[in-house]
């Protein structure tokens, strides 16, 4: 076994910690430097793996902790990022199922193993770092990852390059590595145009918007002047030229029509807003849905699922509101700023300039407050998830709690977490607490400070000018406006940001060419013959784990043949490499004569139907289910095939029949069933070429009987490829193949095979003593 390339090289602290305890620090794989401790504060804390022990070990240089427990236990590592920091997360093994470990261990030392890393509940927080190790991060999970599905790294420093990618054009890192996006380099201007390019179907509600916009611009404008200089100076004024009781009305009548205009206004920017914004957002999930379904199956198990979903409805949404409550808000700030200071300056542009002064410290402070809130909400996030994770440990393993007698433990465990989240909720208070009422009184401060020479220039003049009380009024009303646009303004960089961000993501998306493509002039068939070939066929998914290597065989049209081999030999690769779900590395696939890459992928699956072990019910009715392969089959028709998957009699029974609802929150199905609704689907969709992949695995001997029976019917006078561990469920096989380490074995009939004694002899000698063994009760 070649040790693999450490991520980063112990430091003495930590090589003295494990040392301590009796761990060899030269006999570890991999090791990891984490720059935040469990607590989220800076510090020193060590991940390392020995494959040869089988454990993990966490260590935290500060305060000597040393933990350990084994890696069979944990599974399933991801990642979560808020901000600035990340954190790591496992999955765990249920409480009372016991991995296998190495070396001998007892069941209390298990437990303790177990509980010293929380492992009471469905994960496990095993550190945090913040995004300066979050590229070593990822190369850490990918590692553990590949291990845990039987691949030796070795010395191949290939999957550390695949998260130290670097931009091309200005040879920094991705800023997204996974998705390539460098941050640096987005063409902000085109990303921006191509988002804009949704709404140009919209062109009368944005024409309706900029009006909307300007007339409430034009109305918080004219209020303070109509409020001031004219029912100031004009109106109540004795010396006013407007000095009459009607015009005090008929002016206090304005204010109050250009109040209710402007809510109207308002309220008609935002209906229209509204209208056109949902639709764009609808227009977008819609591209990125579809262009999500034209990708290869590579890419679903390249990306979790929730990531996808995130895709979709986060990033749309982020972009639907950023053109909501950013866009919109951001030109009226830009008018009203624009229009605020001209309308200052000709007031009285001494007092503006005294006005301004606090303008450049309070764009500091902000400049220099929001890097400060950012980590310390960071520190506050890192904390309540922990606490979270500490919580949902407690409760979920509440048995295990209560056997152990650990109630008051637990107890002081939370004041522990909850201690350290009053904490981190000081350090945010510690910053807004004082930065926000600053600022508010320098701008308050810079307000209040214009009535003093404001208030000389009224009373006798100052800087050889004069201003009337309605004017100062005026000028007054607009100081409170001038100061309101500066903080969104400071955040309105973020969110063009943030908001360029995501759309680089959704056309990323869009513009990602599948894996399988469609050949240019793809050739069209009604239906199959059903005739095989694979030549000198090799395939991988990844190029360090080779699965078939060079394969060549035959299935001819009609043929009932079964697949044989050991887990993880290429059987089902096979399946999907017939299917077209992934290509072949090297080799051919033909299928009647044409090459499978040349045949049109739609008609190719439409006439061949897989049923797997793995039964997908979507959520709807049972007919709807069945009808899934042929949407526009008849109610008569989804009963035949139903009759014929020996599925019609159990839909009877239900409440409901062919109508009751089934799928996620609805009635629940048992695996038989659903495995008969999956055969009658493939029935109802009559194909050519029938593939069956463990259909009648985990099924008690009655159900299989019935499944079985309903297989027989489906595959009369079609091509049907069996795959099964479970030889007894081939003996209608005309022939079978055996597939062996990804290499083809062997090929003919049971009898001949078991003559030949190769694999397909230990397969079958395997499982009779098995059931042998079954048989004699030991």
């Amino acid at each position: 076994m070649i040790p693999i390339l450490p991520l980063d090289k112990l430091s003495a602290g930590a090589q003295a910690v494990l040392t301590a305890h009796q761990v060899d620090p030269a006999g570890l794989d991999m090791c990891l430097r984490l720059d935040l401790d469990m607590n989220g504060d800076y510090g020193e804390v060590w991940l390392a793996f020995s494959r040869k022990d089988g454990n993990l070990y966490r260590v935290t240089v500060g305060d000597s902790t040393f933990e350990s427990c084994p890696l069979d236990c944990l599974s399933e590592p991801y990642i979560d990022n808020y901000a600035t920091s990340n954190r790591l997360q496992v999955h765990r093994h249920a409480p009372d199922d016991k991995p296998p470990v190495q070396g001998d261990m007892t069941d209390e030392q298990f437990r303790d193993a177990t509980r010293a890393w929380g492992l009471t509940g469905t994960t496990v927080i095993l550190g945090y770092c913040t995004n300066t190790c979050k590229l070593k991060l990822l190369a850490f999970t990918a590692i553990w990852e590949r291990l845990a599905n039987g691949e030796d790294i070795g010395a191949d420093d290939q999957i550390f390059e695949q998260f130290n990618r670097v931009c091309p054009k200005c040879g920094r890192p991705y800023t997204d590595q996974q998705n390539k996006i460098c941050e640096h380099c987005i063409s902000k201007k085109g990303v921006l145009h191509r988002l804009l390019g949704y709404f140009g179907y919209f062109r009368p509600q944005l024409i309706i918007i900029a009006l909307c916009l300007l007339v409430n611009t034009a109305i918080s404008i004219a209020t303070p002047i109509i409020s001031g200089q004219i029912l100031y100076d004009r109106v109540i004024d004795k010396t006013g030229d407007l000095h009459e009781e009607k015009y005090v009305f008929l002016w206090v009548g304005v204010l109050v029509a250009m109040a209710v205009v402007s809510m109207g206004v308002g309220i008609v920017q935002n209906r229209v807003n509204a209208y056109m914004s949902t639709r764009v957002v609808r227009n977008m999930k819609n591209d990125i849905f579809r262009a999500m379904q034209h990708q290869s199956l590579s890419y679903f198990n390249q990306n979790p699922t929730g990531r996808l979903i995130n895709r979709v409805n986060y990033d749309a949404e982020r972009v639907r509101s950023f053109f909501i409550d950013g866009v919109p808000y951001f030109v009226m700030h830009v008018l009203s700023y624009v229009a605020l200071s001209v309308v200052l300056f000709r007031i009285s542009w001494q007092l503006t300039l005294l006005l301004f002064i606090p303008i450049i410290p309070v764009v500091l402070m902000i400049k220099f407050a929001i890097p400060k809130l950012i980590r310390a909400y960071s520190s506050l996030w890192r904390r309540s998830s922990s606490m979270n994770s500490m919580m949902n440990d407690s409760l979920t393993g509440i048995r295990v709690v209560k056997a152990f007698a650990k109630e008051d433990a637990e107890t002081h465990r939370f004041y522990e977490y909850s201690s350290r989240l009053y904490k981190a909720n000081l350090k945010v208070n510690a910053v807004s607490i004082w930065i926000f009422p600053v600022i508010s009184i320098l701008i308050g401060a810079s307000c209040h400070a214009v009535w003093g020479p404001g208030g000389l220039m009224v009373i006798r003049g100052l800087f050889g000018k004069t201003m009337t009380y309605g004017q100062l009024t005026t000028y007054i009303g607009y100081t409170g406006l001038i100061f309101s646009p500066l903080s969104f303004f400071t955040n309105f960089t973020n969110q063009v940001t943030d908001v360029m961000n995501c759309a680089v993501r959704m056309f990323e998306v869009m513009d990602m060419t599948p894996e399988v493509a469609e050949a240019p002039n793809p050739v069209h068939l009604d239906s199959l013959r059903g005739d095989i070939v694979f030549d000198h066929v090799s395939f991988h998914y990844n190029p360090n784990r080779p699965i078939l290597k060079d394969i060549s065989f035959t299935i001819h049209e009609g043929d009932h043949v079964g697949l044989v081999g050991h887990t993880g030999s290429g059987k089902s690769t096979i399946a999907n490499l017939i299917t077209r779900m992934y290509d072949v590395v090297s080799g051919s696939i033909t299928i009647d004569g044409v090459d499978i890459k040349q045949l049109e992928m739609a008609s190719l699956r439409r006439n061949v139907a897989i049923v797997s072990q793995e039964v997908y019910i979507f959520r709807g009715t049972i007919a709807d289910n069945i009808r899934y392969a042929k949407p526009d089959a008849t109610l008569d028709e989804v009963v035949s095939a139903a009759k014929a998957a020996n599925a019609h009699d159990f839909i009877l029974q239900l409440p409901e029949g062919y109508e009751t609802k089934v799928g996620i929150g609805s009635r629940s199905l048992s695996g038989g069933e659903r495995q008969r609704i999956s055969i009658a689907r493939a029935l109802l969709l009559n194909p050519s070429l029938l593939i069956l992949d463990e259909a009648t695995a985990a099924m008690d001997t009655e159900t299989e009987r019935l499944i079985s029976e309903a297989i027989d019917r489906v595959s009369v006078g079609k091509t049907t490829i069996s795959i099964a561990h479970r030889l007894s469920t081939l003996k209608n096989c005309n022939y079978l193949m055996a597939i062996d380490n990804g290499e083809f074995a062997e090929m003919g009939t049971a009898e001949q095979l078991m003559e030949k004694k190769g694999i397909y002899y230990r397969l079958w000698t395997l499982q009779n003593e098995q059931l042998q063994k079954v048989m004699e009760g030991r």
